[in-house]
């Protein structure tokens, strides 16, 4: 009706949407109401989290921020609507399927037994891997680090994990630290 307003006559208007003239005005030309003012002013709030965070805090760490750096304490739940209103993207939670083999083999022997300081480089290695999604396909990273100078030695990324992730950044330890042997 607001919209129409300069095409056609308010009376004609709300006689046609059986409406008071003095609704509309009521509506039109009053202040919005306090808890509407505060909406809009929480939204920009949440909205500046986001981008400070890149969209990675959910609605419960959201509430914290806000009570935090802004003074506003709020419902969880009031958090979580005005975030839905916004229809801000989520942050993707995807996480790998791989297929898992289980083979026992007995248990594993501690060869370190918590000494993570050894006295000289290439007594200790150690490993581990991560995944990471890149345009909307899981890539495996592998790392092996010198416990004696704590610096990455050797690493690779595949596609696929499976035992080439791991054999491929052994093969790059070998090669940077200067072993005679460069297959395994």
């Amino acid at each position: 009706m607001h919209k129409l307003r300069h095409d056609h006559d308010i009376k004609t208007l709300c006689r046609v949407l059986r409406v008071n003239r003095s609704t509309y005005y009521k509506h039109y030309n009053s202040a919005p109401a306090p808890r509407t003012t505060e909406n809009r002013h929480i939204r920009t709030c949440i909205l500046q989290i986001y981008a400070d965070y890149e969209g990675s805090l959910g609605a419960y760490k959201i509430k914290y921020v806000l009570q935090r750096d802004y003074g506003i304490c709020i419902n969880v739940g009031r958090v979580y609507r005005l975030i839905n209103s916004m229809k801000l993207p989520k942050m993707s939670t995807d996480k790998p399927k791989w297929k898992v083999v289980h083979k026992d083999n007995g248990p594993c022997e501690n060869h370190l037994k918590q000494q993570f300081n050894p006295d000289a480089p290439n007594m200790s290695w150690v490993s581990d891997f991560t995944y990471i999604k890149v345009n909307g396909h899981f890539c495996y990273l592998c790392v092996i680090i010198d416990l004696f100078s704590r610096k990455v030695i050797g690493w690779n990324l595949t596609i696929r994990h499976n035992v080439d992730l791991t054999k491929g950044a052994l093969e790059k330890a070998y090669i940077n630290r200067g072993c005679l042997s460069t297959t395994l």
